[in-house]
């Protein structure tokens, strides 16, 4: 199975279709298998050469119980190793829900790895905005039984029962690692790259989404009817298809080297 190593820790990683390079984050409690699983790879492998990676903490990779391996700037590092050992130098990024911060992160601290910005499930706003809910899930993280834990990630499928059991403390500072992160919703003004902007119609962020998208001047917002902030992923045929066009009319461009 193919690793890299960012950090001094290793990444599991995929390579699937052919194209230029489009490096997709999951999210919280998620895996690569989930892109395979909601239809997203095969649907995005047909134009693009999909690179996609267990985040750390999750899946396959390392799970280190060090809360500064989780902050933006080592997770901005993962993506950059993750997309050099895919053979991507400069490539699009599709990232959803806590992949989406990251992918937010990547446009404004490393734009010039960016040809295009595609974030499911996220708003722009401070971390801290959703905090409470995120302690109370911390908290039952650090409770629970691997069993129960599976049962309540989702994870009790065939593909999913073929990955690691969760590691509770991991997942626990992925979360935390992430409540210092301030947003850069005030700086949507400036944001330069062609961005779509996707979520759920009954995702409680989405009225947040909607106001962060009319910020940015070059941006495509999907609204994805009566589906929640999971359903949004799930439903690869609801956002999937303007993802796919909106890929097909970024302007064509030779991948430079990772400054």
């Amino acid at each position: 199975m193919p690793y890299v190593t960012s950090s001094g820790r290793r990444l599991y990683y995929e390579v699937a279709g052919a194209g230029f390079p489009l490096l997709m984050h999951h999210g919280f409690a998620q895996s690569a298998q989930s892109w395979v699983d909601s239809g997203w790879r095969d649907l995005l492998a047909t134009r693009s050469r999909v690179i996609s990676f267990d985040i750390l903490g999750h899946g396959r990779s390392d799970t280190p119980h060090d809360i500064e391996a989780y902050r933006m700037e080592e997770r901005m590092a993962d993506v950059i190793a993750v997309a050099e050992a895919g053979g991507a130098q400069r490539f699009d990024m599709l990232g959803f829900s806590l992949g989406g911060r990251v992918a937010l992160g990547m446009a404004f601290r490393r734009p010039e790895c960016l040809r295009g910005l595609i974030v499911g499930g996220m708003h722009a706003r401070a971390t801290a905005l959703t905090a409470e809910g995120m302690n109370r899930r911390t908290a039952t993280l650090r409770k629970g039984s691997v069993r129960a834990l599976k049962r309540a990630l989702g994870q009790n499928s065939k593909s999913s029962n073929e990955l690691p059991d969760p590691d509770p403390e991991a997942l626990a500072l992925s979360d935390e690692g992430l409540l210092d992160w301030p947003g850069v919703v005030e700086d949507l003004h400036s944001l330069e790259l062609p961005t779509l902007m996707f979520v759920g119609e009954q995702d409680r962020m989405q009225p947040w989404v909607e106001e962060d998208a009319a910020a940015i001047p070059n941006v495509n917002y999907v609204c994805c009817p009566d589906v929640d902030h999971t359903g949004a992923f799930d439903r690869s045929d609801l956002a999937g298809p303007s993802v796919v066009e909106f890929l097909s009319r970024l302007p064509d461009a030779n991948a430079g080297p990772i400054p």
